[in-house]
């Protein structure tokens, strides 16, 4: 048989009859006509993008970082069709967020995808709080000025999951699987060899997301006890007492797991658990963890069972889309902290 590295497949088939002896076969087989057509389509359209849409965006966001207004709009204007100048700095940055937003989100697909009722949620919220209280602007503000450098990281480390796309974008296919497929998949392989420099990114992208994540707990502070740093008396079951924080720097230092459960305790908010799945982070992240080559399995010695390949690149997928989400949420502070609003006091 012949091995496709983009389809999980059966290397010990001797006929064309199990799952997965047949590659062309195994994906429409699986997932049927419908799911699979649309899997097809939105795999397409992710690596059309990150192919031709990216270095653009690549490029004006890296203008928008080194502060050169020049070739910034001449960027937006000429390659991406912007009608207008961007001639403030807000302006610029709402672009630039804008930009990438667009690209990003063909890239994670549509199927599964939560990252729309996030951020939708999330701007609701934000600007409530804003009309409300005083405070939570003077917070977002002065975060903001001191997230450059943390915007700057976020940037990079989307670039790099994009520019190496190709080795995790079959991640997409677990979102597609219905009842029963999973388990028709953990007894295929999909022969590829990346772990290495995927499972970097997926590192790094999990640390930096969790970086984010304070926006969001801010917003939902101010909207339910008129303050940011007002976490009042409903904290997450698995948060020790000694560790509930009474204040946003507080919750900075936090664990990530901890993190995690403040955000993922507002309604709406819930699948931060799943896209940034500690447990599954401390097996990919474990000193011993491996790919086994023969087994198609990512394994160490705290999980000897570990997961497949297959669902690793699913698990990175995840963290690029929370990733990407929490960029858009993070732009809030940048937004807020820009000089065209005055000095801050």
């Amino acid at each position: 048989m012949t091995i496709n590295p983009f389809v999980p497949s059966r290397y010990d088939a001797d006929t064309f009859t199990p799952m997965g002896s047949f590659p062309t076969m195994t994906l429409l087989q699986a997932l049927g006509d419908h799911a699979f057509a649309e899997f097809r389509s939105e795999r397409h359209a992710a690596l059309e993008a990150g192919r031709d849409q990216w270095p653009t965006v690549r490029m004006l966001f890296q203008y928008y970082l080194q502060g050169n207004t020049e070739m910034f709009v001449r960027i937006a204007q000429q390659q991406l069709g912007l009608a207008w100048e961007p001639s403030t700095s807000h302006e610029r940055t709402t672009v630039a967020y804008q930009a990438m937003g667009a690209v990003t989100t063909v890239i994670t697909g549509t199927t599964g995808t939560t990252s729309a009722n996030v951020i939708g949620r999330f701007s609701r919220k934000h600007f409530a709080a804003m009309k409300r209280h005083k405070d939570h602007l003077a917070t977002f503000r002065r975060r903001g000025q001191s997230s450059a450098t943390l915007e700057r990281d976020v940037f990079t480390e989307l670039n790099r999951f994009v520019e190496h796309h190709e080795s995790w974008e079959v991640g997409l296919l677990r979102r597609f699987f219905g009842p029963g497929v999973k388990d028709a998949f953990d007894d295929l392989v999909l022969y590829r060899d990346e772990f290495s420099m995927v499972r970097d990114l997926y590192q790094h992208g999990f640390e930096l997301a969790c970086k984010c994540l304070w926006p969001l707990v801010a917003a939902q502070n101010t909207v339910k006890r008129g303050s940011p740093d007002d976490f009042g008396a409903v904290h997450p079951d698995r948060v020790p007492e000694k560790k509930r924080p009474r204040n946003l720097d507080k919750f900075d230092k936090l664990p990530n797991a901890f993190k995690i459960a403040y955000v993922a305790q507002v309604p709406g908010w819930e699948p931060f658990e799943s896209l940034l799945n500690n447990r599954r982070r401390n097996t990919i992240g474990h000193a011993t963890a491996h790919h086994d080559l023969q087994t198609g399995r990512v394994v160490s010695d705290e999980s000897p069972s570990g997961m497949t390949y297959l669902e690793f690149l699913g698990e990175v997928l995840g963290v690029f889309e929370a990733l990407s989400t929490l960029a858009q949420v993070l732009r809030a502070s940048r937004v807020a902290s820009s000089p065209d609003f005055g000095p801050f006091e």
